[in-house]
């Protein structure tokens, strides 16, 4: 009976030993199987040959593609800076700046929205949309944007670019309302200043929509809009420089010289547009007597603030010069006879209901004014034409009795047509 035991033992670890050695090995070659399959899995074949992880080169795949492509905006960035500073000579036309900006912003960003504002140097503290992409015809009273109003206003009160992290620290931190009337019709993700001399805001740059975020963009952003400003900084200088040196020194009017130029360029242009051209051309009466009576540095006075009364009194676009003496002449493109005349009569109401006073405060008694208008084609087709025909109707306008304006009389019958056809086509001046 004693061996009972040790034969039942014998029976029964054998076979559970077997088992055991079995399990393991089954569950080491099934280990072995899943690693396998798992680095088939996560591995790939390189150009090279070798085996690289899946994972690791989906994501330096995608590095590879990011910086291409942030490579390819630099590159065009640099390209178009080059381009762009050569421009920068002073020689552009300042009209044509907010679109060239808002051409290499669209490159740069593919944007789905741009907006140009210039500062208007007319009202202080104030910007005027100049060009934008994707905005609606109309936008009436929301073409001018006060400074600190909205996000484009506080962009150009606060001189520092913003996008819209900065905006929203701005209003949490810094109590800031950037929602304005009608800005909804503005979408603003990226916002930079065009800052001038003593970091005036000169314009602002505004980006909505982007689609394509290269590296550093608020500072790529920055760059455009510093262009910006250098070019308008630049005309600027330029403009002054050519006044100073094309201005007369008493009136500060451009010079007889220099508007002959600008004339001959005008009359060439209304030829090409088939559009009229008038001059306004007058002297002061009886101002040789006031000189003898009460002095030449008072007829000097008087001739500075009638040239000051010219420049408040012409529209923009008309072109006041010194003609000499005491004589003065105003060219008025685009404009018809009739208009140009209601602009004169302006001129010369103006002028009589002045006060002038001598150096020790005293009255110098009323000024007045004899002129004559003139009108391309009709009365003259060349600049010694159309100033001969003004300055006849000048003389005209002294001999019936002066302190007043007269039309140049038309040679021809033809003229007359001629006038009324351009004169309807171009409109008459306020």
């Amino acid at each position: 009976m004693s061996d009972v035991p040790s034969i039942l033992r014998e029976v029964t670890v054998w076979p559970l030993t077997g088992v055991g050695v079995f399990a393991f090995l089954l569950g080491f070659l099934i280990a072995r199987m899943g690693r396998r399959e798992k680095l088939q899995r996560r591995a790939v074949t390189s150009e090279s040959g070798t085996f690289v992880d899946m994972d690791a080169y989906r994501e330096s795949q995608r590095s590879k593609a990011r910086l291409e492509q942030e490579n390819q905006t630099f590159s065009e960035f640099f390209q178009i800076l080059t381009d762009f500073t050569k421009e920068l000579d002073g020689k552009m036309d300042i009209s044509l700046l907010p679109k060239r900006l808002l051409e290499i912003v669209d490159k740069i960003f593919l944007p789905s929205q741009i907006l140009i504002f210039l500062s208007d140097p007319n009202v202080p503290q104030s910007l005027i949309l100049k060009e934008s992409k994707n905005t609606p015809k109309d936008l009436g009273p929301f073409r001018e944007i006060r400074f600190g109003e909205g996000k484009v206003g506080w962009v150009a009160l606060a001189r520092t670019t913003m996008d819209q992290e900065d905006f929203v620290r701005e209003m949490r931190t810094g109590g800031a309302n950037l929602v304005a009337r009608g800005h909804f019709l503005f979408k603003v993700d990226l916002c930079s200043p065009m800052l001038g001399n003593n970091q005036e805001t000169q314009g602002v740059i505004s980006v909505g929509g982007i689609t394509r975020h290269p590296k550093f963009e608020k500072r790529l952003l920055s760059m455009i809009a510093d262009l910006g400003a250098m070019s308008l900084i630049n005309r600027r200088l330029m403009e002054d420089q050519r006044k100073k040196a094309n201005s007369d020194g008493l009136t500060q009017l451009i010079t007889k010289r220099y508007l002959q130029e600008l004339l001959g360029e005008a009359i060439h242009k209304a030829e090409i547009q088939h559009s009229p051209i008038s001059l306004f051309i007058f002297d002061l009466d009886h101002f040789k007597k006031l000189n003898d009576t009460h002095g030449h540095l008072s007829g000097d006075r008087v001739l500075k603030e009638t040239a000051e009364l010219v420049r408040k009194t012409v529209r923009e676009g008309d072109i006041a010069a010194r003609w000499g003496g005491e004589e003065f002449l105003i060219v008025l493109p685009n404009t018809p006879k009739d208009g140009a005349w209601r602009a004169a009569e302006k001129v010369r109401e103006a002028l009589a209901r002045h006060t002038f006073h001598d150096d020790e405060g005293e009255a110098l008694g009323k000024v007045t004014l004899s002129g004559g208008v003139a009108t391309f084609p009709s009365d003259g087709r060349t600049q010694s034409e159309l100033v001969g025909a003004a300055d006849e109707a000048l003389y005209r306008a002294k001999r019936a009795g002066r302190d007043q304006v007269l039309k140049a009389e038309p040679k021809f019958l033809s003229d007359v047509s001629e006038e009324n056809f351009l004169g309807e086509e171009s409109g008459g001046a306020a």
